[in-house]
């Protein structure tokens, strides 16, 4: 039996837009200072595992966050992706939850299936795609490493769900993260749901 891949998925650490409430899932803003201490604070709660390297998406938040949390543990920055993205919000990007409520009748959450045909955005089922996807590569190409994901909401709220159990009542805040071992056919919970 293989020894499986454990995983750290994490939020990237706070925006000025997340401070104001916009969805900017295809944004590309940068850390503000309170988003920095979060990411050196997600670094120190990362140490005592060990990782072997980190992966980020290719927006600059989560690549800030994976460069500050690589350089206060030690452990290679891997490379960016574009497959770690957060969901792509469409016409209800820059938007604030009351004004999409406002404008759409919806109430949004990242996972929001009644988004899916509004203003193109991507489809929830193409966000798990993604997640799964990813999963497969890392668990094939890396297994017995120990790799940390800095993504975005959508992403890790559907890792979660895909990986360990329903997350209507949780809150992905920013550089919160969960840690798992993906093994051939099962998932084992390592440490469920942190907050920074």
């Amino acid at each position: 039996m293989k020894p499986g891949l454990l995983i750290a998925v994490a939020r990237h650490g706070q925006t000025d837009s997340n401070v104001k409430g916009l969805w900017v899932g295809n944004g590309d803003d940068p850390l503000n200072e309170t988003g920095k201490e979060q990411a050196r604070r997600l670094a120190k709660s990362l140490t005592s595992y060990n990782f072997d390297f980190i992966v980020s998406s290719d927006k600059r938040r989560s690549i800030q966050t994976a460069e500050i949390v690589s350089g206060a543990i030690g452990v290679p920055f891997y490379g960016q992706r574009k497959d770690l993205r957060d969901r792509d919000y469409g016409a209800m990007e820059g938007l604030t939850t009351d004004q999409i409520r406002e404008r759409y009748g919806v109430e949004m959450k990242s996972l929001s299936r009644e988004i899916d045909d509004l203003g193109a955005s991507e489809t929830v089922a193409s966000v798990l795609k993604r997640v799964k996807e990813f999963a497969d590569i890392v668990r094939n190409n890396f297994d017995g490493k120990k790799i940390i994901v800095i993504t975005h909401g959508a992403f890790i709220r559907s890792f979660y769900e895909m990986y360990v159990h329903e997350s209507d009542n949780l809150r992905f805040t920013n550089c919160s993260h969960f840690i798992v071992r993906l093994l051939e056919g099962e998932t084992e919970l390592v440490e469920d749901l942190q907050t920074i």
